[in-house]
């Protein structure tokens, strides 16, 4: 009898009884591919763009938390130069102002942030936060404003809204208070401490 021929170009097929034919198919390892994985390729790729894609996530998430985490050191010094620049005329002087507010500003609330003392550092703490947080939410319950020309309109807060608030000024506080431990160690805010 002659070899059964497999129909188009396949595996031939087997008679009642007879065992599938099995595919001799040698995979060559190597150290790159220890396992002789025929999908190695493909899986670098995958790899490749998961970092890329996890990285520039990581990058846009790690400014937004630095944002919101500078946001209640820099919201007075930023609030004040814009107010300054607004009322005063001429093409350079609104600069001038600007600069000379939020640096005037900025340096009063170092004076106060890096204080020792409980009965300054907490209260003072507590407000730049529940400053902050209420500022963002009025930030986004407020109809359209630019800070500059117009202020947002200010209204209470109602029941949910202010467990929120409190809710945020707490974790706030919490968190400046654990990053301005060592800054208020430093020996050149020793200086600048009220109550020694």
């Amino acid at each position: 009898m002659g070899k059964r021929k497999a129909p188009y170009g396949g595996l031939p097929n087997a008679r009642a009884g007879e065992p599938l034919p099995r595919l001799k198919t040698v995979i060559a390892t190597s150290p790159e591919n220890p396992a002789g994985d025929p999908n190695i390729r493909p899986h670098e790729a995958g790899e490749a763009a998961g970092k890329v894609i996890g990285g520039g996530l990581g990058v846009l998430l790690g400014a937004v938390l630095v944002i919101l985490m500078l946001g209640p050191v820099l919201w007075a010094p930023l609030w004040a130069a814009l107010r300054a620049a607004r009322f005063v005329p001429g093409p350079w002087w609104p600069w001038l102002a600007g600069l000379a507010a939020g640096l005037a500003a900025a340096f009063v609330q170092m004076v106060l942030l890096v204080q020792r003392s409980p009965i300054l550092r907490y209260p003072i703490v507590t407000l730049f936060a529940l400053a902050w947080v209420g500022g963002l939410w009025l930030e986004f319950t407020s109809e359209g404003h630019d800070w500059i020309t117009t202020a947002p309109t200010l209204h209470m807060p109602g029941p949910w809204s202010w467990a929120l608030i409190g809710v945020g000024t707490v974790l706030y506080a919490g968190i400046y208070l654990l990053a301005l431990n060592p800054v208020v160690k430093a020996r050149w805010a020793r200086r600048w401490q009220l109550i020694k």
